[in-house]
């Protein structure tokens, strides 16, 4: 403002008009605006409190701040480079760049290079002939793109204006900041008696400061080096129904959904990396919380114990995979497979309801069984792991959970009959198994196929005796299959057999997908049914903490 009114006035009238503790007069006020000037403008913009220049800081009404100058790049700058000089905080940064003289840049780098010529052949030590010699190379280089390749040098000058409340505190943060872009290969100082100058370049056209008094020029580089140091880049995510998490390191809002899908971003599968306590487990929480509020289900796998308050607070369910705090049946059978859309039409095109196909999920599950067996008996294979199949059916059969040819193609009346679902005593264990084997009776069979009957017996055997909390037993959790929040205990099984390690992973794993691919086929006829909108569909999550570990004790070829 001030500026504004030396420039409108003569001098005899300066002392008058710019007395501080005078309002202007109209006549003052009408000249002003007569010359263009937008008083309430100047208002609203100009310094509250006033300003005064020192020989190094700018004092306003309520702080103080401290200009620092780029005056050597890097000459291998990364991409966004300007970002590392002008993205800084308690910092307000410009950037001011101008076309340089083609002509005049290549004659300067024509007597450069007449220079480091003639060092790299008379310069006393090695390294400094070969520090010129790579320089010679690269300065010529640059002159080829100048004058072949259609490269532009452009002037370029980075100010960086750091504010604070007292002068010590300009001075740590200035210091800092001149520290940080050193190690990046920048040098940065403050001019003396320049304040005013600086303060005022924040206003001022780059060709207008080329006329002040003393004026330092800024530095060539080359137009592609400054175009990759794009530094207004701005990092934000807003995806349709996400839920914030923080904020990303430029300032901008981070809303997230696990679930979408665009374009870009093809599939919902997320890996979360991190060093030891960066908060991999609590962002994994943040995640199941907000989709548990959306009426997701979310299964997984955890190790450390962290989510046991978790599960608590609402109301999950803890599966410990040795057995010892609940366990799950392996002879119960689960509803892992459903009728295909063709056959859950209508004559006039609508949805069914989503139907269980009892007899696939009957056949599932048997193959489940044996291999999961198989894992911690490695021996049951060939034609063994077939006659275990086989007894296996007979034995459910014989207990009546499964009617007499329930799978064969000429019983096709009975698959409607519900083998899935039922209360956990419905399902045998493996100790009435093993008393069925015992009680078995094989007439006119060979001795081989006898002897392998006996070792089904040891080994189904083993199974009761050493591992019974695991394996032989009825379920003690009620209707899993209807639980929204459930999570299995890796460290339970942590030091047990290696085979039953793997026993247990594949169990959960196939109980985890086959609970996803169920609710999806749910939520999708329904969507399909146009009985709910997209935004109201119920996802499934599967989550594993501490992957590795998972994946270590679970090298599972199905999985």
């Amino acid at each position: 403002m001030l500026e504004a009114i030396k420039t409108a006035f003569s001098p005899q009238n300066d002392q008058k008009v710019l007395d501080p503790l005078k309002q202007l007069g109209n006549r003052e006020i009408e000249i002003l605006k007569s010359k263009g000037y937008d008083l309430d403008f100047l208002k609203q913009v100009m310094p509250q409190g006033g300003l005064n220049f020192d020989e190094e800081y700018v004092t306003y009404g309520n702080g103080y701040s401290r200009c620092v100058t780029v005056y050597h790049y890097t000459k291998n700058p990364t991409l966004f480079w300007l970002a590392n000089l002008m993205n800084n905080p308690h910092t307000v940064a410009t950037l001011d760049v101008s076309t340089d003289e083609k002509q005049k840049v290549i004659d300067q780098i024509n007597r450069a290079l007449d220079e480091l010529n003639d060092r790299s052949d008379n310069e006393r030590k090695a390294t400094d002939r070969n520090k010129s010699a790579e320089e010679y190379l690269e300065l010529a280089e640059y002159a080829r793109k100048l004058t072949s390749n259609g490269e532009i040098s452009k002037q370029v000058k980075v100010r960086v204006h750091v504010y604070g409340n007292t002068i010590q505190e300009v001075d740590e943060r200035a210091q800092e900041l001149i520290e940080n872009l050193k190690g990046m290969d920048y040098r940065a100082v403050t001019y003396l008696h320049k304040t005013k100058r600086d303060w005022q370049s924040m206003f001022t056209m780059f060709d207008e400061q080329a006329e002040w008094f003393g004026n330092i020029k800024g530095q060539s580089l080359p137009s592609l080096n400054i175009g990759g140091g794009f530094p207004f880049h701005h990092q934000t995510l807003k995806d349709p129904g996400g839920t914030q998490y923080g904020e990303t390191m430029t300032g901008g809002p981070f809303v997230w959904n696990a679930t979408y899908k665009n374009s870009v971003r093809l599939s919902t599968n997320t890996l979360l990396l991190g060093m030891m306590g960066a908060g991999k487990s609590t962002v994994l929480k943040m995640i199941a919380e907000a989709h548990l509020a959306a009426g997701d289900f979310i299964w997984g796998f955890e190790k450390g114990k962290d989510f046991i308050p978790f599960l608590k607070e609402y109301n999950g369910i803890m599966v410990r995979l040795d057995g010892s705090d609940g366990m799950i049946n392996p002879l119960e059978i689960f509803a892992t497979r459903t009728y295909d859309e063709a056959s859950s039409l209508y004559d006039d095109g609508s949805v069914k309801d989503l139907k269980i196909n009892e007899a696939a999920s009957y056949q599932t599950h048997l193959d489940k069984v044996v291999y999961q067996v198989q894992l911690v008996s490695p021996q049951l294979k060939g034609t063994m792991k077939a006659e275990f199949k086989t007894y296996l059916n007979r034995f459910y059969e014989e207990y009546g959970t499964v009617p007499r040819g329930f799978t064969s193609s000429n019983s096709r009346s009975n698959t409607e009959t519900q083998v899935t679902g039922k209360d956990p005593e419905a399902y045998p264990t493996f100790k009435e198994f093993l008393d069925f084997l015992g009680q078995l009776e094989l007439p006119g069979a060979s001795q081989e196929k006898k002897n392998r009957k006996e070792e089904m017996e040891s080994i189904v055997e083993s199974l009761c005796e050493t591992y019974g909390m695991i394996f032989d037993g009825h379920s003690t959790i009620r209707h899993l299959d209807q639980q929204q929040l459930v999570f299995f205990d890796i460290d339970s099984i942590t030091g047990l057999d290696r085979g039953v390690q793997q026993c247990q992973m594949y169990m959960a794993m196939t109980l985890i997908w086959n609970q996803a691919l169920i609710q999806g086929r749910r939520q999708r006829r329904l969507l399909k049914e146009k009985q709910m909108e997209e935004q109201d569909f119920k996802r499934f999550l599967a989550m594993i903490d501490e992957c590795h570990n998972g994946a270590t004790c679970s090298a599972v070829k199905s999985c």
